[in-house]
């Protein structure tokens, strides 16, 4: 199968407006804070903040898991996922802005608080910033190494075939992935389940593993076919499309499902333990209009995707799955909306212009930063070309 593996010169074209686009929506979020809305700019950054990051990150997994267990899959979004996954340097500087109120979004960096509460004096040896501090650096370090490490043995291995840096990307994809949960579930622990320190989930960190990668898949699969030249040939059919490609739907529907049994075990074992502190965390997010947020993620996150991708019209058909895809993301970003604004605003719906600004601005950004990377990731060489046509 010929293969055009050659970056278009319109990404360029996206790459500037994605920059203008995110310089102008961070500037909209600037001129929040001036207008009096300082502490809703933190509280949506946030959450936008994770959403973009969940993108990296789900996909540097998806590259350790392919370098460890030889998919062919994989070949079919290893670009994709490498420039991903090369923002990670980009989301460590965009971090920096939130350590400006830390305690404005956390409960448990305000000394008064933390006097009046004993369960927070009992937390603070964890639960304080300067250990906050140092596990983001942690955090930001094994990530940006991994991906660092990851994408020059991938590359050695593109231009050289060679056998040895194939052989080290199985190792580091082995131990990388071990990693990436230890750190990624500790994140999900400083970062979102400590905005109510007196909640705990055992599997929380388990749910946002599996909403990154979930997320990173729909987001590879979009690109795959809004970018020419990365494998993706526009005159294949159901019939004629390579397996590998084919694969791609049967594993968003996998991590739909992992997705799904996740966060529901969770809302069905805390629920049904009734223990006040614990449920407290749902009871603030089905009254005052957060039900319905949270129905339209279950819905369009796992109810429609798992019927449409029963069938394999759906789930082998790439433009398809790419719509498909592009609605995941997108209620995984809300998803991210619902988990954390109801900590500032419990039972009560509260919904801001910020809340659009800031992920459209932090996103043009990312995807400037995205196209970037894209343009300069290598081809596939001719071994892993053989291979994905398959």
């Amino acid at each position: 199968m010929n293969m055009d593996q050659k970056i278009p010169s319109t990404v360029d074209r996206v790459q500037l407006i994605a920059l203008i686009i995110g310089i102008l929506g961070l500037a909209a979020g600037v001129l929040g804070i001036f207008t009096g809305n300082m502490q809703r700019f933190f509280q949506s950054y946030l959450f936008a903040y994770l959403f973009w990051l969940g993108l990296s990150l789900g996909s540097l997994a998806f590259l350790m898991l392919h370098f460890l267990t030889g998919s062919r899959w994989g070949l079919t979004i290893r670009r994709i996922c490498e420039a991903s996954a090369s923002n990670l340097w980009l989301m460590a500087i965009l971090f920096i802005p939130l350590l400006f109120d830390l305690s404005g979004l956390y409960v448990w960096a305000r000394p008064s608080a933390v006097q009046a509460s004993s369960i927070l004096q009992f937390k603070s040896f964890y639960l304080n910033i300067p250990f906050f501090l140092v596990r983001a650096v942690i955090y930001f370090a094994i990530w940006i190494a991994l991906a660092v490490i990851i994408n020059r043995q991938s590359a050695v291995w593109a231009k050289n075939e060679d056998v040895s840096a194939r052989e080290r990307l199985k190792g580091w994809g082995a131990g990388g992935l071990i990693l990436y949960v230890l750190t990624a579930t500790f994140a999900a622990i400083d970062w979102m389940m400590s905005l109510d320190p007196l909640w705990n989930s055992t599997i929380y960190g388990l749910t946002i593993i599996a909403g990154q990668i979930l997320s990173s898949l729909a987001f590879a699969v979009l690109v795959l076919n809004l970018v020419p030249g990365l494998g993706l040939g526009r005159e294949w059919t159901l019939k004629t499309t390579p397996t590998p490609f084919k694969d791609l739907g049967a594993l968003m529907m996998t991590f739909v499902m992992g997705w799904a049994y996740l966060a529901y075990f969770q809302l069905l074992i805390i629920w049904a333990g009734n223990i006040p502190h614990e449920v407290t965390w749902y009871v603030n997010r089905v009254h005052g209009g957060w039900l319905t947020v949270g129905i339209v993620v279950a819905i369009v996150q796992f109810v429609l995707p798992f019927c449409l991708l029963l069938t394999l019209r759906i789930r082998h058909n790439l433009r398809l799955l790419a719509w498909l895809g592009a609605l995941i993301a997108v209620a995984y970003l809300i998803n991210l909306y619902w988990q954390v604004i109801p900590n500032f605003y419990p039972s009560q719906f509260s919904f801001h212009w910020l809340d659009l600004a800031l992920p459209v601005g932090l996103g043009g950004l990312w995807v400037g930063a995205f196209m970037f990377a894209l343009k300069r990731r290598p081809a596939l060489n001719e071994t892993d070309q053989a291979s994905l046509a398959q």
